[in-house]
């Protein structure tokens, strides 16, 4: 592969940009370790027998929780625990797995020219325009320039695998064919356009009119019971065995503890890290000279008042343009080389503790850096550890004391007269499910499908198998079946009123505008007039998947619009938000000479619902015939 390296340092083009992008470095603390007390999770998932590595994982969760929080900014915190970053991570890096195994099967290959090609033309391996050289490319590798990879055989057998799963995308797209009858009726479709005259009633103002009282909407909601029944619904009775429930029945000793520290060395050990603060002015990556020059100075001057002795901390929390890290005075965390971006890097692994940095340009502006802490490579000590190995520890011994407990409850069953008398002999609490549908939810635990479908498999007053659960182990027994269930009406009153007042605001604006239309002999003009409303006509004219004032984009209205003969009355009609009565003045053909300018816009636009969907289906297919391992402690927890 070196060799192929050298052979080819004249390649200048990008084989898969996208491809390279996912290399990317980016600002942030070193491991990537989710909430929750997961760091040091020793596996995450087997595909077929292949391991997802754990590195490779942490360094795609952190990747995540970059996405997520330049995206929703100071929410990003609030928002963390329902985005569960650590499991869309593993999940993503299985898919892949599943997509380089499919891509082998078809016979699919990079070759090393390829390979070296895409290589030479990362970014993080150019100087001056040019390949750093074999010598620098490999100690860069050696250094962690590119988080999890320390090798050239690691690091290439990614880019590879990269590359694969690119191929095999492009495959996937040749299959989905879009014939040019279809782009030319899609071309027509979107360029018609025609002038209308409308007068719109937004039920909005008929809905607020609308009070229905208790006994009417009672009797409106039991007429419609087929709109409204669930369906089947059956209610359970149950026994959750939690954490809490087996708290007590688990410790996690000393020796325990010694003991997995000493046989994982290996997940301890981390290389030399330093801890800093920054101070960024950032400057955009268009930004002109005047600007970059003024960018230049705030960070001079800035530099000037640290070492004259202002405190850096507090210089960052007020000025710095770091979101991230500004509230924290600029402190970065520990961090080893290869997480940031290597003109920072190099100066922060260039200083002593306490030093200052001359001001340092990279991608995102200038930065004044100073140099806090320097961690020495080596193992974490077992006291820095000790609560990482004990939760590591806890989380199967309570799922194995759960386990125990819920088959002694389950055995017990065979001699009590109820759930609730075995549970009640052994000190456990009975819980109810109340009523629930195939597609529903338990009240507390959630989405819960596994035990959805227990429920529906089994008959009254027959107790269950012990079920694993993401919040623990459950043994249930069916209480109650409904055929036909509808719920209470306080349960649905919200969507019930919402749709009383819906179809009564309907009715009274088609009303309204009929008899407007009929006094006024089917004129528009005089039907606005007598309805004190403003005659709307759509200038310039409308083409589909336009917005019309009052109306919005609405596909009933559109499609009689396009269909109605020019200066014919059409309506009322009930649209989404609006009743509305139309008059086409005009209609406006598309220009042919238009269609070759618009062609692969258009055919991408056909294309792309259609490869989702293929590469949906093929994803599902690819799970359901794969072997597929996934750790219980990182996808079973809570997060």
């Amino acid at each position: 592969m070196l060799n192929v390296l050298r052979e080819n340092l004249r390649y200048t083009k990008w084989i898969l940009v996208a491809v390279a992008l996912s290399f990317a470095l980016f600002f942030g603390v070193d491991w990537w370790a989710p909430s929750g007390g997961r760091g040091g999770i020793p596996w995450i998932a087997e595909v077929n027998g292949r391991e997802i590595p754990v590195g490779v994982w942490q360094v795609q969760a952190r990747r995540l929780e970059d996405q997520y929080r330049r995206m929703f900014g100071a929410q990003f915190e609030q928002m963390r625990g329902q985005l569960d970053l650590a499991r869309s991570a593993a999940e993503g890096l299985i898919q892949k797995e599943l997509i380089v195994q499919d891509a082998e099967r078809l016979g699919l290959n990079v070759t090393d020219e390829e390979l070296a090609a895409e290589i030479l033309e990362l970014p993080i391996f150019q100087q001056d325009g040019a390949f750093v050289g074999m010598a620098q490319y490999e100690t860069m590798l050696r250094r962690g320039f590119i988080q999890p990879y320390r090798t050239s055989d690691q690091f290439e057998q990614a880019m590879r695998e990269d590359l694969l799963q690119g191929k095999w995308r492009a495959l996937l797209e040749a299959a989905v064919v879009v014939t040019p009858d279809e782009i030319e009726r899609e071309f027509m479709r979107r360029n018609e356009s025609v002038t209308l005259d409308y007068v719109a009633l937004p039920l909005a103002d008929f809905e607020s009119e609308i009070e229905p009282s208790d006994s009417e909407l009672k009797s409106w909601f039991e007429a419609r019971r087929d709109e409204y029944s669930q369906g089947e619904a059956r209610r359970a009775s149950y026994v959750l065995f939690d954490d809490r429930t087996v708290a007590d029945k688990v410790e996690i000793t000393d020796e325990d503890i010694l003991a997995y520290y000493d046989e994982h060395q290996d997940v301890f050990t981390r290389p030399e890290q330093r801890r800093a603060r920054h101070i960024l002015i950032r400057v955009a990556p268009d930004a002109g000279d005047a600007q970059i020059d003024l960018a230049r100075g705030k960070a001079e001057e800035l530099l000037a008042r640290a070492r004259g002795g202002a405190d850096f901390g507090q210089l960052a929390a007020q000025v710095s343009e770091d979101e991230a890290s500004r509230e924290q005075g600029g402190d970065l965390g520990f961090f080893s080389r290869g997480r940031m971006v290597p003109p920072f890097e190099e100066a922060v692994f260039s200083l002593e503790p306490g030093e200052l940095s001359d001001v340092v340009r990279t991608t995102f502006g200038f930065h004044v850096i100073k140099l806090e802490q320097v961690r020495e490579p080596g193992v974490q000590s077992l006291d820095e550890v000790r609560e990482q190995i004990r939760a590591q520890l806890r989380f199967p011994r309570l799922r194995e004391a759960q386990r125990e407990l819920a088959s002694a409850l389950k055995a017990n069953l065979g001699e009590a007269s109820s759930l609730t008398s075995a549970a009640s002999e052994m000190g456990l609490e009975v819980r109810d499910t109340g009523m629930v549908t195939r597609s529903g939810t338990v009240p507390g635990l959630g989405p819960v499908p596994e035990m959805v479908s227990t429920m529906f498999s089994l008959q009254v007053d027959q107790p269950s198998e012990v079920l694993s659960l993401p919040s623990g182990e459950v043994v249930l027994v069916v209480e109650q079946i409904a055929e036909n269930y509808l719920p209470p009406l306080d349960s649905v009153r919200a969507r019930v009123l919402a749709d009383f007042r819906s179809q009564k605001a309907a009715q009274a604006a088609s009303e309204t505008l009929g008899r407007a239309l009929e006094r006024a002999d089917g004129d528009l003009s005089k039907a606005a007039k007598r309805l004190a409303t403003k005659l709307r006509s759509t200038e310039p004219p409308l083409r589909r998947g336009q917005t019309l004032d009052q109306v919005g984009v609405d596909s009933l209205i559109e499609r009689e619009a396009f269909s109605a003969e020019p200066g014919v009355v059409v309506g009322p009609m009930v649209g989404e938000q609006a009743v509305v009565a139309l008059q086409v003045t005009d209609r406006e053909e598309p220009d042919p000479s238009q269609l070759e300018q618009q062609y692969a816009a258009i055919e991408q636009q056909l294309k792309a619902p259609r490869l989702e969907q293929l590469y949906q289906q093929r994803m599902e297919s690819l799970a359901e015939e794969a072997q597929i391992s996934r750790n219980p402690a990182l996808f079973d927890s809570k997060s």
